[in-house]
């Protein structure tokens, strides 16, 4: 549908930067001088920080294409039906 075109591009963007700060917080954190378990803590934490924030940017974009659409669906609805014409 068209309403979602916005939401899939964004989504795209921030995969990928996703991605990008993941690995960039993977290697700060394998190049530290901390003890494997701590390493391990820290590595958890940056995924679940970096998922987080990427779900935060991207639901709005989202729920605005969701409402949308079901603003349209209850219109159509609502609204009477077409009369079909015959060829």
């Amino acid at each position: 549908m068209r309403h979602f075109k916005i939401p899939l591009i964004a989504t795209g963007i921030a995969l990928i930067l996703a991605i990008i700060v993941g690995v960039i917080l993977i290697t700060s954190i394998h190049n530290s001088q901390d003890s494997r378990s701590q390493k391990e803590q820290r590595a958890q934490a940056a995924g679940g920080a970096v998922a987080i924030a990427t779900l935060v940017v991207l639901t709005p974009f989202w729920l605005f294409a969701a409402a949308k659409v079901g603003k349209q669906r209850r219109e159509a609805r609502q609204s009477p039906p077409r009369p079909r014409i015959r060829r």
